[in-house]
Order: C-alpha cells, then structure tokens, then sequence
C-alpha cells in the first residue's frame, strides 16, 4: 500500500497521535507513537486486520508497533493481536480472565455478526491476552 493511501485512511488528530475507522463493525482504532516505538489502541476482528494495521502503522510513523492496548473484549477489538508479535500487550484488570474464559463466546459473537468462521478460528486459536 502506497504511503498516500495509508495517509488516506488515517486521520491525524494531533502530532503522532492518529486514528482509523475499520470497515465492517464500525470499530476505532487509533495509534500515538513515542520516540522509540508506537502504541496502537484496539487490533481489529481478524489476523489480516491486525497485521494491516501494524504494516499502516509502521508506514505512518515510520518506527516500530511496540505496545497494544485493547479498550475491551469485543472480537472486533481483540482478534487482531495476534499479529503483532513480540509486544507487550496491556489491558484492564480482569480482561485477560474474560478473554481466556470466553474464546468460545468470542467465536460466535464474531460469526453471529458475519465474520467468516475460519478467520475467526484461526484468530480465537491465536489469541493473545494483555499481559500488563
């Protein structure tokens, strides 16, 4: 994807501090990058979702996703972590119980809304839990 087109579909609220309506569920996500790396908000309904995101991300900014902060545990927030590996993952208290014990309620609720339910699957097998 071309640096315009990724410029295209983020909107810039502030000096490195931008956002990005996802197609679908009408879901947010937003990204504020640090000197060393970034911090993006909530990672989409799906493993391509996510890794979109961290690839816009990247060209955005131009450094590194090093931190995701998911807001809450709604497939279309959550399901996309997987895809970014290697960073720390922060959530509210509690909510790594709530995604660990509700992958099955995470499923259907993402194909109840009509996501395709190998991609979800494939994403519910994946998930990854906030950590901090």
């Amino acid at each position: 994807m071309t640096e315009e087109r990724v410029r295209e579909r983020w909107e810039v609220l502030a000096p490195d501090v931008a956002r990005r309506r996802l197609p679908g569920w009408d879901a947010t996500v937003g990204a504020v990058a640090g000197p060393e790396g970034i911090l993006v908000v909530d990672t989409g309904a799906t493993l391509r979702e996510g890794a979109e995101i961290r690839r816009e991300v990247r060209a955005l900014f131009g450094r590194p996703v090093t931190h995701v902060a998911l807001t809450h545990p709604h497939f279309d927030h959550v399901l996309g972590t997987a895809a970014f590996a290697g960073v720390q993952v922060y959530g509210a208290a509690g909510l790594a119980d709530v995604l660990e014990r509700g992958r099955e309620a995470l499923r259907a609720d993402a194909v109840r809304h009509g996501a395709d339910p190998e991609t979800v699957a494939e994403a519910v097998d994946l998930l990854v839990c906030p950590r901090h």
